[in-house]
């Protein structure tokens, strides 16, 4: 089969039309500049307007924004193709890497099995009528290891003489293809032979997956054993692992490909059917398919190897319909962390870092426009210039710049917010899939160490050696040496006998374990085992033949061959690396990891029992079994992180059908960001409203602005205009709140920092420009009415709105105990419609204080006990009951 060479750029811009999301927003911006447009005509109609509105920054600011607007388009868009595409090869590489480290397992198998005594002295002299007990041996190892579909022995003719499946007593024809593979691997002197075609002796006319190795006895070949891989039973597992419950994982289409791009298994056979040819996969990439009429996100990965293993040649693939490749997942986990973490101005990284602080910066700059329009309109009507229908007009405007303004800022977040979740989801769907990856490989592990185990109880010389004594203990030591050389995962193999003393090791440097007695609870178990399926597992803690820390011990009793009831002769343990493989696996899964990031195998109690990361962090991942459980960003020391959680599922059998459960998982921690003070964080405010008018006498602007997380205000007369923020000067021996001077325009202002004075911020004082903050030029009267008037300026974290308030609302506050010293706040309103409870409080700014200010002897100020609630004030309390 064939399908039709398109390998398409993947641009991001040319898949817009399949991200719904970003299309959304594209068109909201695109309202948004539609209202920028008009505002612009209309601050053209009057000289006022244009004035006011500073129509040069109205201008520069719409530019900027729609620069940015574009911008974050393709934040968006290139976010979500790079999401898709990670997503993708993600599965692609866990789908070919897992089989990888499977069929290391068989290559081992094959060399271990090719030396068993029985069947090469069977096939020495083949005989019909040992066949069936040989066929029962070959069932009896089979059992042990599930992995199989069949087992076949070859004599030197190339005659089938024994198999798992029913055959007739009489060997069956072997076709010319199948002699010559079966010569060919008779004559070989490799470590295995590895084959991938269809063969007539395994009774299907598809490909099968074949380990063959040479049986010799005595230096002369005897004939060729072949183990046959269940590898469409082993496909499909790993594809339903790799999909998951995820409905998106769903229309996942999984599959594993030859060197030429031909695929073997997939997960869809209606949609990939075995041997369709994909050109494209004959290498690895990324890459959009056309095929049977759809377009496909397709992603090809090699496999990483294990230990110098590299399979059969094969790569694993993972398409997905492009109509659904970018579709959300409106049942998506949520928290407060989560939208913490979506809101959080240094969250994103690389390119998209400076997004955040371009729309922060566009935003204050529109926001100073507004502000000093509005000064300049204050002044222009108390010299009573211009008629009141142009003020009028301009002020209208200048709201509607506001208005605009806000709901610009508010797209811009929503698309923020919208790029930081993308790339949140992300990270944790890569903390998920790390987790689930290392557990996977490590269940694998484990089922083939209880497998192993079992096998090897099998073997003749061990019952031969244990009915003999310590007097052939020789002869099992060299089994022994040969089946660790094999099989590197482990540190030791152990025979002893039905007392628990040890007859013989596979390391040397244990020799001095021979003829001890074994007192460890799993060698009463393994000796009491009432069942060849069975098997001990020690718990996970030191053992006398593992110096390099907690291991497991896995165990099966050796029985008596001649013995109808299978007697118990002793037993055979195989100690697991468990440090090299736990770090192994580890170091595996965590590749690309940043140095914040971990990767840790825990115990059933949180416990750490491997990690791949700091340090710092494993002192807290106990915690997170009960604290955190199930959330899949936490806190850790203000630290916020991705949680990928991955329990022992088990393979096959081992872990799900029988009795043992390890209790282990695997914890994945991917940095976030570090977390935001909330008690810091800019204040929600309401916009300007209108009410009714105030008489003159009480009418009162306050030109707010927030601080630290208090929301403060000045009467607008003595501001001279709102200026971007700049680098402030040493002023030497300057005290705060003074931080130095500052240059705006053509004058040099001496700077009050506020936060210096503020008892709950605890951030540093940097004299470095911020363009998200702003300075706020004061002119204040002299002190008493003498002298001249000071002029300075506030450096504040941003501005609000002009309010419009009536006087006799303010709430006073105490005086100071200190009559030298004036509070910083003299008074307080709460502004809003009266039905929230939750109404925000304006703080007005103590006209003494501020005067006080470049002084340098202000104490700090604790704005929330200054401002603690205190009755409504009288006037307010009447309108209220009048409403």
């Amino acid at each position: 089969m064939h399908t039709p060479a398109s390998n398409l750029l993947l641009q991001p811009e040319q898949l817009l039309r399949y991200m719904p999301g970003v299309q959304h927003q594209r068109q909201e911006l695109r309202l948004i500049e539609a209202a920028w447009d008009n505002l612009s005509l209309l601050s053209s109609l009057s000289s006022l307007s244009s004035k006011a509105s500073a129509g040069g920054d109205l201008a520069q600011a719409r530019h900027d924004f729609a620069a940015l607007s574009e911008e974050m388009m393709r934040g968006l868009a290139t976010e979500a193709l790079k999401t898709a595409l990670d997503d993708l090869g993600s599965r692609a590489q866990v789908c070919i890497d897992i089989l990888v480290r499977n069929l290391f397992e068989r290559t081992a198998d094959i060399g271990f099995f090719a030396t068993d005594g029985a069947i090469a002295d069977y096939l020495a002299q083949p005989d019909a009528a040992l066949r069936p007990a040989m066929e029962s041996r070959l069932r009896d190892y089979a059992s042990k290891y599930t992995v199989y579909d069949n087992i076949y022995l070859f004599d030197t003719q190339i005659q089938l003489q024994a198999c798992l499946a029913a055959q007739p007593a009489h060997s069956l024809p072997t076709s010319t293809g199948d002699a010559a593979f079966l010569a060919e691997v008779q004559a070989s002197h490799a470590a295995y032979t590895e084959h991938y075609a269809a063969h007539d002796f395994c009774g299907t006319a598809s490909p099968s997956l074949l380990y063959a190795q040479p049986v010799a006895a005595d230096g002369h070949t005897q004939g060729v054993l072949c183990l046959q891989f269940k590898l469409a039973d082993e496909a499909r597992a790993i594809f339903a692992q790799v999909q998951g419950d995820n409905p998106q994982g769903q229309d996942v289409v999984l599959a594993l490909v030859d060197a030429q791009g031909a695929v073997i298994h997939s997960s869809d056979a209606l949609q990939l059917p075995l041997g369709w040819h994909l050109p494209q996969a004959a290498t690895a990439g990324t890459f959009t398919l056309r095929h049977l009429g759809r377009k496909y996100l397709t992603v090809v990965r090699n496999t990483l190897g294990f230990q110098g293993y590299a399979g059969p040649g094969w790569r694993g693939l993972a398409m997905l319909p492009l109509d659904s490749a970018f579709e959300s997942d409106g049942d998506e986990a949520r928290s407060a962390l989560m939208d913490e973490v979506a809101a959080h101005p240094d969250f994103l990284a690389g390119e998209l870092s400076h997004i955040p602080k371009r729309s922060a910066a566009i935003q204050s700059a529109l926001e100073r426009s507004v502000w000093n329009g509005l000064l300049e309109l204050n002044r222009t009507a108390a010299d009573h210039s211009e008629s009141a229908r142009d003020t009028l007009f301009a002020k209208t405007l200048l709201s509607e710049i506001g208005a605009t303004a806000q709901k610009t800022a508010a797209a811009f977040a929503s698309a923020l917010h919208d790029l930081q979740k993308v790339v949140m989801r992300s990270m944790l769907r890569d903390a998920h899939s790390r987790a689930e990856l290392a557990m996977q490989i490590l269940d694998r592990n484990l089922y083939e160490r209880a497998n192993d185990c079992r096998w090897w109880a099998l073997t003749p010389q061990f019952a031969t050696t244990l009915i003999a004594g310590s007097a052939a203990c020789k002869s099992a030591t060299a089994v022994l040496e040969q089946i660790n050389a094999l099989y590197t995962v482990y540190a030791c193999l152990v025979l002893f006998d039905r007392q628990g003393r040890v007859i013989a090791v596979s390391q040397p440097n244990q020799a001095e374990q021979v003829g001890q007695i074994l007192d460890e609870p799993w060698v009463a178990h393994t000796l009491r085992q009432g069942h060849g399926q069975d098997y001990s597992v020690s718990s996970y803690g030191p053992s006398r033949f593992y110096a390099d820390g907690p291991t497991f011990v896995y165990s099966a009793a050796v029985r008596d061959p001649q013995s109808r009831q299978g007697a118990t002769l002793g037993g055979i343990a195989i100690v697991w690396d468990a440090t090299g493989q736990m770090q192994s696996i580890l170091g595996d899964c965590a590749a690309g990891l940043d140095a914040q990031d971990m990767l840790a195998f825990v115990d059933a109690n949180g416990q750490v029992l491997h990690a791949s990361g700091p340090d710092g962090l494993r002192q807290h991942l106990p915690a997170l079994r009960t604290a955190q459980a199930g959330q899949p960003v936490i806190d850790l020391q203000g630290q916020l992180y991705g949680l990928g959680d991955a329990p022992g599922r088990g393979y096959r059998e081992f872990g799900t059908s029988d009795s043992y459960r390890h209790g282990l998982r695997c914890l994945s921690l991917r940095h976030l960001c570090v977390r935001q003070d909330t008690r810091l964080a800019t204040p929600t405010l309401p916009a300007a409203q209108t009410g009714p008018r105030t008489a003159t006498e009480y009418h009162l602007q306050l030109a707010t602005f927030t601080i630290a997380g208090h929301w403060l205000g000045i009467d607008a007369r003595h501001i001279l205009k709102a200026a971007p923020d700049s680098t402030v000067m040493s002023a030497g021996s300057a005290r705060p709140p003074l931080l130095g001077f500052t240059q705006i325009g053509q004058q040099v202002y001496p700077v009050v920092e506020l936060r210096s004075v503020i008892t709950d911020y605890t951030g540093p004082l940097s004299r470095d420009a911020d363009p998200t903050r702003q300075m706020l030029v004061l002119r204040l009267p002299p002190d008493n009415g003498n002298g001249k008037s000071r002029e300075f300026a506030l450096r504040v974290d941003t501005l609000g709105s002009m309010l419009d308030i009536d006087s006799r609302q303010l709430q006073a506050l105490h005086a100071s105990a200190d009559p030298g010293a004036a509070p910083m706040v003299d008074a307080v309103v709460s502004v809003g419609n009266g039905t929230s409870s939750k109404q925000p409080l304006l703080c007005r700014m103590s006209l003494a204080w501020l005067q006080q200010c470049t002084n340098g002897e202000l104490v700090p100020q604790d704005l929330d006990a200054l401002t603690a609630p205190r009755p409504t004030p009288p006037l307010a309390a009447a309108r209220s009951a009048r409403e």
